[in-house]
């Protein structure tokens, strides 16, 4: 096992895999690299949430470095990678117990044009933001004012009301990421929510060059907002190291 010290390390050990990059965005931080073979792993606390485990590669490759990495991470971490990786993988890592399942989508283009009524919002709107976010998503990911990082983009109607947001959240590592997509049920089917996206995915890929974001398999119209958009995109698992208590195994 040897360890990655840069950006461009991690990306040469994964073949510049966006989920990769992004998760690697805090190297020489908080976070951490390593490679075994045709595995890479990182470690990163709090990104998008939650501590992360993230890693790519072969299945056995993986499991050396799952099991040299993992145990030692606090109880609070949680191994992500690809559905196709992660089901093998548990096969070999009884462990491991999946959490969750969910979509990793991405993209180098959008197929829609920004709108000019969509702006950044200043810190005088995020209330408002606050307001629309909390009595249509409450469970959202992102909040506004949570972080100084994140930006959030929003749209109007012709009465000036705020009818639709997202942010730009956790981006890093040459990934920009899109979170917080939130629309006014009474405004949707009416291209609010693609205007936004689209304006904060155009900014993202002038400056990165790549966009990705997080969504709930179970999500139809989301799914079908960004596929039309061009995201293209896998299921990801989420899985914890939860050994037998009693047997440590």
């Amino acid at each position: 096992m040897r360890e990655l010290t840069t950006l461009a390390d991690d990306a040469a050990a994964s073949g510049d895999d966006a989920l990769m990059c992004w998760a690697a965005q805090r190297l020489g931080r908080s976070g951490a690299a390593f490679a075994h073979g045709d595995a890479v792993a990182v470690t990163v606390p709090a990104l998008n949430r939650h501590d992360r485990f993230v890693f790519r590669g072969a299945v056995a490759d993986a499991e050396v470095l799952i099991r040299q990495l993992l145990p030692a991470l606090p109880d609070s971490y949680r191994a992500l990678t690809g559905a196709e990786l992660a089901h093998p993988v548990l096969d070999r890592v009884p462990e491991l117990q999946l959490v969750a399942e969910f979509g990793w989508m991405e993209t180098k283009s959008i197929n829609a044009t920004a709108s000019e009524t969509v702006s950044w919002l200043g810190p005088d709107a995020l209330p408002e933001a606050t307001a629309l976010i909390e009595r249509v998503y409450p469970g959202a990911y992102v909040h506004p004012g949570e972080s100084p990082e994140h930006r959030w983009a929003g749209m109007r109607d012709e009465t000036g009301r705020l009818v639709a947001v997202v942010s730009d959240a956790c981006t890093g590592g040459g990934v920009g990421f899109i979170s917080g997509l939130v629309t006014d049920p009474e405004f949707r089917g009416r291209g609010y929510g693609r205007a936004v996206t689209s304006f904060v995915a155009n900014e993202l890929l002038n400056t990165y060059g790549r966009v990705a974001l997080m969504v709930d398999n179970n999500n139809d119209d989301a799914l079908r907002l960004y596929r039309a958009m061009g995201f293209v995109g896998e299921t990801v698992a989420a899985t914890m190291w939860a050994p037998d208590p009693a047997t440590g195994r």
